[in-house]
């Protein structure tokens, strides 16, 4: 990777950096590439730390990306602490995922972690209640680009909320979301909310941490595609385990039987790269894919192509990418065939054919690959 990036990632770390010697140009650019994934914020706290002040430019430019990231956050937990307590109110357990949990109980500051929207889990006999809920606080849902919201209600497992003048909500019946998911990994998610710890009080609870580490690796790992908030996910990792009392045995033991060890091994391995792993507690060894799929990946994703803004999930590359990522050579062949030939459920309800007479279905099926091909999306 370039200087910037490497003294970028050494910053972060608390690792030395030879940063007497950046001058003003360097500097810009090392804050440039620190805006660009999200980690601005966290680069001040560092440079604070170590007693350093970078020119007075870099330095405003900082502190101005720390300021706004407070700003927006402190509106989103507002928002947040909003919503929770109508949701016990109404009796409705909820965990507060990624960002709307890590940002306070993780990073301890706000203003560290940049967030985007709220992501809340429910139980699925729950989730009318909580659309009640949401409803009655001004929140209208509304469908994906292409997913219909009958669609994301039976199999996509959350919903998108919105108001006026107020952050994005994601209810999610189902935090391993997804048809990749679906189709080739075995997630019981009634034992990962068994699993679940108070926060604040018993319906306000957060996951364990060996599942909250599991997931934040499958998400930047397969719904993500290792894009966009690779960084972001590293410095969650490295928080999570400077913060909990992570049993990484567990993290293998439990990835491995859920089918997601290849996927939660390509995140914790760059994660190694990045941040190094010094007491060699990262369960790599346990986790890894075969040499030849290691070497498959390591052609798609590395420090370096994340560094320089990896962007797998805009091209049909990802679709590759996707088939290396399974723990099982078959589920590779379920997920292309899944791709070209849908199960009927999710054909009816991606294209609303519901009431469709079944002949209207079945010419679905047949101008389904016809269109996957011409369009090189599913």
């Amino acid at each position: 990777m370039d200087r910037a990036a490497a003294q970028l990632i050494d910053l972060l770390a608390g690792r030395a950096a030879t940063v007497e010697t950046i001058d003003t140009a360097e500097w810009t650019r090392l804050v440039e590439v620190a805006r660009k994934h999200n980690v601005a914020p966290v680069l001040q706290v560092r440079l604070q730390e170590r007693g350093l002040l970078p020119p007075p430019a870099a330095a405003e430019r900082l502190r101005q990306l720390y300021l706004k990231t407070l700003a927006h956050n402190m509106r989103l937990f507002h928002e947040r602490d909003i919503i929770l307590r109508a949701l016990t109110a109404a009796q409705v357990p909820v965990v507060p995922i990624k960002g709307a949990h890590l940002a306070k109980e993780v990073y301890g500051n706000i203003a560290l972690r940049s967030m985007g929207d709220i992501d809340l889990w429910v139980p699925r006999p729950q989730l009318d209640m909580a659309r009640a809920v949401m409803q009655a606080l001004g929140y209208a849902s509304r469908s994906k680009a292409n997913r219909p919201q009958a669609l994301q209600d039976a199999l996509a497992g959350e919903t998108q909320y919105f108001k006026p003048q107020a952050p994005m909500v994601e209810i999610h019946w189902n935090i391993f979301p997804g048809e990749w998911l679906r189709h080739t990994a075995c997630v019981d998610e009634q034992i990962i909310r068994q699993r679940t710890q108070p926060l604040d009080g018993d319906l306000i609870r957060q996951l364990s941490p060996e599942d909250a580490v599991i997931q934040l690796c499958v998400h930047l790992a397969v719904n993500h595609q290792m894009s966009g908030i690779g960084l972001r996910t590293m410095l969650d990792l490295e928080f999570a385990r400077r913060a909990w009392r992570i049993d990484w045995d567990i993290v293998c033991r439990r990835s491995r039987a859920w089918r997601v060890s290849c996927a939660t091994w390509l995140v914790l391995n760059l994660f190694s790269e990045l941040f190094e792993d010094p007491d060699r507690q990262l369960p790599l060894s346990g986790l890894a894919p075969s040499a030849l799929r290691q070497f498959a990946l390591g052609r798609l994703v590395s420090s370096r192509r994340l560094m320089q803004g990896l962007r797998l999930s805009d091209g049909p590359v990802r679709f590759l990418f996707l088939l290396l990522l399974v723990d099982r050579p078959i589920d590779a062949l379920t997920l292309v065939w899944r791709g070209l030939f849908p199960d009927l459920t999710w054909l009816r309800l991606r294209y609303g054919l519901q009431s469709a007479p079944r002949r209207r279905v079945w010419l679905q099926c047949l101008w389904h690959p016809i269109r996957v091909a011409l369009r090189r999306d599913v």
